[in-house]
């Protein structure tokens, strides 16, 4: 018998190879770019200016009429090594939040294959009437629907593994990290991770280059830390998987 989610898992991990491959050369390339200016003798001066147009000015025969905005920035040799790291930080906590929404994807396309294939789970929504792919949510409420799915293997897995990550608690920090990422420019209140001392350990096991201290905290990544990052997202979506299709009897094993 096909697995039905096993096509789901696929597209999942093939999105997360690809943020693997194009990270990973995205960090040697600046990496070497910023040894390269920043070697003696080396000369480097990089500046942006932004210029706009009034959409409702006036123009030039209806030619925009461009203005400075005031706004500038400058990089010099001296600070160019510390910009790369910052620009690498950046653009790896976006990669890690573009692979939250892959997961949280994986996650109701679980959960529809699940309702489409199992009378008895769809029965037991509340929504079964009204049900389509497009209105399941996305954060705490699809995680419920895959705890609800998992059932007693689901809660017997995330209290015996070989990382001791439990799944809610490791959902929550991937969570409250992406939503950080995406909404407060890589700031996160340290307010949003419960506290207490699991929490805490695992916070700073998955971003080791962040204290989870005072009132918020700005995320720094490195390449280690993403590509370790996306290697658990991946495997917390294959124990997903492993959980359904072991429920359902269908063949597991990659």
């Amino acid at each position: 018998m096909i697995n039905p989610y096993k096509h789901h898992l696929t597209t999942f991990f093939e999105t997360i190879t690809e943020f693997k491959h194009t990270s990973n050369r995205l960090n040697k390339v600046l990496l070497k770019d910023a040894e390269k200016y920043t070697a003696d003798g080396a000369q480097y001066f990089s500046s942006t200016s932004l210029v706009i147009g009034d959409w409702t000015g006036p123009t030039d025969n209806g030619w925009k009429l461009p203005f400075h905005s005031g706004v500038h920035k400058l990089t010099e040799k001296e600070n160019y090594a510390k910009e790369v790291e910052n620009l690498l930080s950046r653009e790896f906590g976006l990669t890690f939040a573009q692979s939250f929404e892959a997961f949280e994807t994986l996650l109701k396309d679980f959960v529809d294959s699940k309702i489409k294939n199992d009378q008895s789970f769809k029965n037991s929504l509340s929504e079964k009437k009204d049900y389509n792919r497009s209105s399941l949510k996305g954060g705490e409420d699809i995680f419920k629907l895959i705890k609800k799915a998992g059932g007693e293997r689901f809660k017997k897995y995330s209290k015996q593994n070989n990382n001791n990550f439990r799944f809610t608690e490791t959902f929550k920090v991937f969570s409250e990290v992406r939503h950080a990422i995406t909404h407060s420019q890589g700031k996160i209140k340290t307010s949003k991770i419960p506290k207490d001392n699991y929490y805490k350990n695992l916070f700073e096991h998955m971003l080791p280059l962040n204290k989870l201290e005072g009132e918020t905290v700005l995320l720094k990544f490195e390449f280690k830390t993403l590509d370790r990052l996306l290697i658990y997202i991946s495997e917390f979506g294959f124990q997903i998987f492993k959980i359904l299709s072991k429920n359902d009897n269908y063949e597991w094993k990659i």
